[in-house]
Formats: structure tokens, sequence, C-alpha cells
């Protein structure tokens, strides 16, 4: 009955536009007290929640995000991408996915992936004859890969909310990233083919000219390698590997005479806002899922889905339906830290591997920053680029093909996601 009030609370505050965060917390309050519980429990539940040590790892991952974008470094990705695929049919477009699958391995966010190319890349874009509506679309719907290919933020909470090795489930991001950015070119290639967007291709390189580019360019592209180097043979944890990107980015950025004082202290400044924001969200959260817990919801809705049917296909395909919906109305990491303890139970019932289900998780809730009516990430491109969000909406429809197709690929396939953890970390 707690677990009913909080959530008719949380939806209240919602459409009252609170923010999410603040919506949480004062939701949880009325169970509390109609429960007769200390307040003082609030406090330790919140501390609770944001002092296990994996998520250590997440403000280290968000200041080398703010760093590479900042120092210069994601300009460097462009200009490589550039080389690359500039001259397949498609343009930039091609770029835009490239370096959105090399930034991923860096920021571990789709937001600071689509902010920090966005700048870069859809001015580029529309000097090149394709339109700012485009552009903005695929930027923001490219960010998607961003949270898939290590290092990820979203996995790093989903492996300690779900109690799973975070070093396999970066692994497990890693074919699935890649499947989505070639999804992605498809899209743009389609688009190019029929018509429906006609810009400027770029000269081919000679192989000696990509060469050199990899090379002028190559200590702003060796962080995803030492991020899957790192993980995969267990030479480093996940705070290391963020702590790792982090001096890297300061090091190479002054090594290319782009950083300044100026520009660092700005960085430490946002990533101090964005670490707060999340673990707070965390935190509140964790009282939330204590409530939820105590009225034995998760292990209603296991029995519940489970007298409704047995055969896994169907329930995946209603969790993913859930995730979706809920995607649409609130932010990725409180879907993912109020939903994964609901839905765990009956996963591992029906033995479904758990690390398999957070890289489902993880692409479904990341989508739902594309998704209106409250897709975060719509209104970030707003705040980047001059658009109505009626136009970009509409631009960002035929991404959601692809990207809805892969949702469906990684949750009937389950080992695309972990033949790469099973190979390198051995069979579970």
């Amino acid at each position: 009955m707690m677990s009913l009030l909080l959530t008719v609370l949380f939806i209240l505050f919602m459409f009252l536009r609170v923010p999410v965060s603040m919506a949480i917390a004062l939701a949880t309050l009325p169970p509390l007290i109609i429960l007769d519980r200390n307040l003082v429990l609030i406090p330790q539940f919140m501390l609770d929640g944001v002092s296990g040590p994996a998520l250590l790892a997440v403000p280290f991952f968000i200041l080398a995000g703010h760093f590479f974008n900042a120092l210069g470094l994601s300009r460097r990705i462009w200009e490589f991408a550039i080389t690359l695929v500039g001259h397949l049919k498609g343009g930039l477009g091609h770029v835009m996915v490239v370096s959105n699958m090399i930034f991923a391995g860096i920021s571990g966010s789709a937001l600071a992936d689509a902010a920090g190319l966005g700048v870069i890349g859809i001015p580029a874009m529309e000097r090149n004859g394709h339109r700012r509506a485009y552009a903005t679309a695929l930027t923001l719907c490219s960010s998607v890969i961003g949270p898939m290919i290590p290092p990820s933020i979203n996995l790093v909470i989903y492996g300690v909310v779900a109690q799973e090795s975070i070093g396999r489930l970066f692994l497990a991001g890693v074919v699935p990233g890649f499947v989505i950015g070639f999804a992605m070119m498809g899209a743009v290639w389609w688009l190019a083919a029929t018509g429906r967007e006609v810009g400027r291709v770029q000269p081919r390189q000679t192989l000696g000219a990509m060469g050199r580019s990899g090379l002028v360019n190559s200590p702003a592209l060796v962080v995803p390698a030492i991020v899957l180097a790192g993980m995969g043979f267990g030479v480093i944890t996940p705070t290391e590997v963020g702590v790792a990107c982090v001096a890297y980015a300061v090091i190479v950025g002054f090594l290319y005479r782009e950083a300044t004082w100026a520009r660092v202290y700005e960085s430490l400044v946002e990533s101090t806002k964005s670490t707060v924001t999340i673990m707070f969200i965390i935190a509140v959260s964790t009282v939330a899922g204590w409530i939820y817990t105590y009225d034995g919801v998760a292990q209603a809705i296991a029995d519940w889905m489970l007298a409704l049917t047995d055969n896994h296909i169907v329930i995946l395909l209603l969790i993913n339906v859930f995730l979706l919906i809920l995607g649409c109305i609130l932010e990725p990491i409180p879907v993912l830290i109020l939903a994964t303890p609901i839905f765990l139970p009956v996963i591992k019932k029906l033995g479904i591997d758990p690390v398999h289900f957070g890289i489902v998780v993880n692409l479904n809730i990341t989508i739902g920053i594309i998704t209106p009516p409250m897709g975060i990430g719509l209104y970030v491109m707003m705040g980047i680029i001059d658009i109505k969000f009626e136009e970009l909406v509409k631009a960002c429809l035929p991404f959601f093909v692809p990207l809805i197709g892969c949702l469906l690929l990684f949750t009937f396939v389950p080992e695309i996601s972990l033949w790469l953890p099973d190979l390198l970390m051995g069979r579970r």
C-alpha cells in the first residue's frame, strides 16, 4: 500500500514540474511517516546508497568527459573520423556516428557525447548542406552509443544495484555498442541513398592521409583501448580507469597546448554539479527502493508475471515495453535504480543472465533521452542549437527504427552481449 502511495505522489510531483530528484525525495516522506519510521533513517539510507566503492568511478568518468570537451580533444576525434568515413554516401552523418563511437570510450555519458560533439559537428554538417534538424537529431540519437561502450556511468550504477561485476558489464557493452553504431550508419546511408537527406561528401583520403591523421590525433584516440585492455585483463578497477582517464585528458590537453587553467577550473565546476545531481538521485532513490522492498513489490511483480506466462520471450517484451514507457517520462538513472530491483527476481527465475539483462536495460533507458515528452536529451540539444521541439522530434523518428531493432536483437540474442566477457573473463 505504501508503494502505491509513493508512486502516486511521485507522479503528482512530476506533473507539478518538481525536479525529479526532489520529486522522489518528497514522495518518500508520507509513507515513512505513516509507517511510523524514525526519519533519521532517511539520511542513513541515502548514505548507504552512495557509499559503494564502485560509485567512486562515476565522478571521474564525468570529469574525463568534461575535460575532453573543454580541452579540444573532441575536435581531434571529429577530424580523425572525417578521414575515415567522410567520403561515404551520407557525408558527415557517418562522421558524427563514428565520432560518437570513439567518444563513447571516454565519457560514459550520452549527454556528454551529444553536447561535446554537437557544438563541433552540427555547424560543420550545416556548412556541408545537411539540414539543422537532421544534424541535431543524428547527434542526439547516435549519442545513445555513449553509455554502451565502456566506460559507462549507467553500467556502473546497474552493477552496484544488481551486485554484478562491472568489468563483465563493461565488456558486455562493447559489441552491442559497435552494432548500434553500424546500424546508425546504415540509417544514414539509406536516408542519403533515397534522397531524403542530402549533404556533400568529403574527398576520399589515401591510406597515407588516414595514417597521418591517426598518428597526429592518436593521443586523443587511445583512451578506449586503455579502458578495454585494463578492464578486460583485470589490470585496473573501474575507479582506477576513471582516474587514469582524467589524468590522461589533462596531460594530452597540455600536450596539444589547448589546456588552460581557466578551462580546467570550468570543467571541475561543471563536473561537480553533474556529480552532485547524479549522487543525490541515487541517494533518494535508495530510500524509495527500501519502501518498495518493504512492501514486497519486486516479489509481487515477479509472481504476477510468472503467473501470466513462463515464456521468457513474452516477459522480456513486457519488461521492454514497461521500460520504454517509463523512459518517456523519467530520466535514465531514476528508472535504472527503481526498476532494476523490481525485475531482477523475474529474470533470475527465468535463468536470464543479469549481465545480458543489464545491457538490455541500459539501451532501453538511454533511448528514453530521445523520447518525448520528457526526453532530457531533446531539451539539452535545444539548449545547444536553436531548433524547435517539434522539428527535432520529427527528425529523430527515422533513427528509432535502428535503435529499437538493436534493442530487440540484444534482448533475444544474448550471445551478442555475453560473447566478449565470456571470452576474456571465462563463462559463468
